[in-house]
């Protein structure tokens, strides 16, 4: 299987992988392809990776031959349109990953996932006719967010137009770190991102104008409150 690697900045690595297959794309064939690259990756690199396993909420992780958990190792899943993004990471920090192919149904659901701010400012966008600018913005607000949830499943509520809202100011900017801002039961949290990232770092790696998917991943903060 031929796959890509990128680097994440607090340890590990991000894999993303296509495959020839057309047609539409079951969740079995999804499965199947994470699997191979997951034994793709396990040879070329030499470590043994084990196999992919779900707790009871639907979160991933891995586990030996003999079914106990690699528990030194993080690791998510994404995947749309025949590419499969399996990022992998040994140590403390959460790590999400969010892969989408560009289609018609997100901007029918964004009111659905996105804040009223971020929506504003999508609007704005249309308006001003900067389309290639708002499906940026759309596919970055769903893909931060996903990647947050996936990150820290258990550390907010999973309601995405309200619980984690995407800061606008830094739309465009040249180093691609957004800031998350938390609510949590009322109070607001903001990572300013920097050499130690507290509960999340957002950090976009693809642009859906440069690239035939929509890259994201969050990583950063401790895992200790994920549990199953």
């Amino acid at each position: 299987m031929t796959y890509t690697e990128l680097d994440l900045p607090l340890g590990g690595s991000l894999y993303v992988a296509s495959s020839p297959q057309r047609g539409a794309w079951s969740l079995a064939d999804y499965r199947m392809s994470v699997k191979a690259l997951l034994e793709e990756i396990s040879r070329a690199t030499g470590c043994d990776y084990g196999r992919l396993a779900h707790y009871d909420s639907g979160a991933p992780y891995l586990v030996k031959s003999d079914g106990k958990p690699l528990e030194k190792l993080q690791v998510s899943i994404s995947h749309s349109g025949g590419y499969v993004a399996l990022a992998i990471a040994e140590g403390p920090y959460g790590i999400g990953v969010d892969l989408q192919v560009a289609s018609d149904k997100l901007p029918q659901i964004a009111p659905r996932f996105m804040s009223s701010s971020e929506l504003n400012y999508y609007h704005c966008l249309i308006a001003a006719e900067e389309q290639s600018m708002a499906c940026q913005w759309l596919y970055t607000v769903w893909g931060l967010k996903e990647a947050a949830y996936k990150a820290h499943p258990l550390q907010v509520k999973r309601s995405l137009a309200t619980n984690y809202i995407i800061s606008s100011q830094n739309a465009g900017n040249p180093t691609n770190t957004y800031n998350i801002y938390v609510d949590e039961g009322g109070s607001s949290y903001v990572d300013e991102g920097g050499a130690s990232p507290t509960l999340l770092t957002g950090y976009l790696l693809r642009s859906i104008t440069t690239a035939p998917y929509h890259l994201t991943f969050v990583q950063g903060g401790s895992v200790a409150c994920r549990g199953e």
